[in-house]
């Protein structure tokens, strides 16, 4: 499921995480429906609930992120890092399917679009004219 091209206007930003927004409410998405991340949420007694979209320019559909970790591994600035693991982005360095990208260092995007085109659920939008979005979003 594509992330939505218009989350920025269709969402609210309901909180900042390290430098970037997060833009709500959650939804069901694709990572709901992945045996990984369900049976890894199930190890760890917990329900799959809505999260949420990380960043503006870099923007991360964390419902439809399965943890699989390309945009990591293809980033040449490392803008991403996991979630549950901070500054870190291998793909051993992954906790679990629960775990999600983060978009830590939205600020260091070349525009490449290496990560979009990597992401097996398309849970991520890389727009420069997002930048602006981002200086004028407050909370």
């Amino acid at each position: 499921m594509a992330i939505d091209d218009q989350f920025y206007k269709n969402r609210k930003p309901i909180e900042k995480h390290h430098d970037h927004y997060v833009w709500g409410p959650g939804k069901r998405g694709a990572a709901a429906d992945d045996p990984n991340v369900k049976t890894d949420y199930a190890k760890a007694g917990k329900q799959i609930e809505p999260l949420a979209i990380h960043g503006t320019w870099v923007a991360v559909d964390w419902d439809d992120c399965i943890g699989e970790g390309s945009c990591l591994s293809v980033c040449p600035t490392t803008v991403f890092s996991w979630a549950k693991n901070p500054g870190k982005s291998g793909e051993d360095d992954r906790i679990d399917y629960t775990d999600k990208s983060d978009p830590e260092r939205e600020a260091d995007c070349i525009f490449c679009m290496a990560c979009v085109t990597g992401c097996p659920t398309q849970a991520i939008k890389v727009d420069e004219s997002l930048v602006e979005v981002h200086k004028n979003t407050q909370l």
